[in-house]
């Protein structure tokens, strides 16, 4: 993963495998990338990019978490093993909400197009936990 701050813009990829058990009855001998999987891994880029861009812009600290999807489209099936290209770019910023436009590839074609709304919370003790787990989870990804 890879966040510009400064464009307000960051990309990812993600491998599926075909093997994956989620995948099982999604379809067999047949495996097919559900929809709102990308909807997710999308929200897993444009949440770090939204936080990032509130804590650099304002100074605050906030925690963003899928609150609308806005005219989602899936343009292509993904069969899979696939690998996912994801961009996300900040096009809307408020106090309250971040929204970004997100692009899924997969060998250069273009099969997914969604407005993501974050919505920005301020962080609090009951959410510390949570907060470690995914900032592990992130940092694996920005490693990898």
């Amino acid at each position: 993963m890879q966040i510009d701050v400064e464009t307000g813009r960051g990309t990812a990829e993600a491998f599926i495998a075909a093997d994956h058990p989620l995948f099982a009855d999604h379809f067999p001998g047949s495996p097919l990338l559900p929809g709102s999987l990308m909807i997710e891994l999308s929200a897993q880029l444009s949440g770090p990019l939204a936080e990032e861009f509130v804590r650099t812009r304002t100074g605050n600290e906030r925690w963003a978490i899928l609150g609308m999807v806005r005219d989602a489209r899936f343009l292509a099936p993904v069969f899979l093993p696939a690998t996912l290209n994801i961009s996300a770019e900040v096009v809307r910023s408020e106090p309250s909400s971040i929204s970004t436009n997100v692009l899924v590839e997969v060998n250069g074609e273009r099969v997914m197009q969604a407005q993501l709304v974050m919505m920005m919370i301020e962080t609090s003790a009951e959410l510390a936990q949570a907060i470690e787990a995914r900032n592990n989870r992130l940092a694996r990804w920005k490693a990898s």
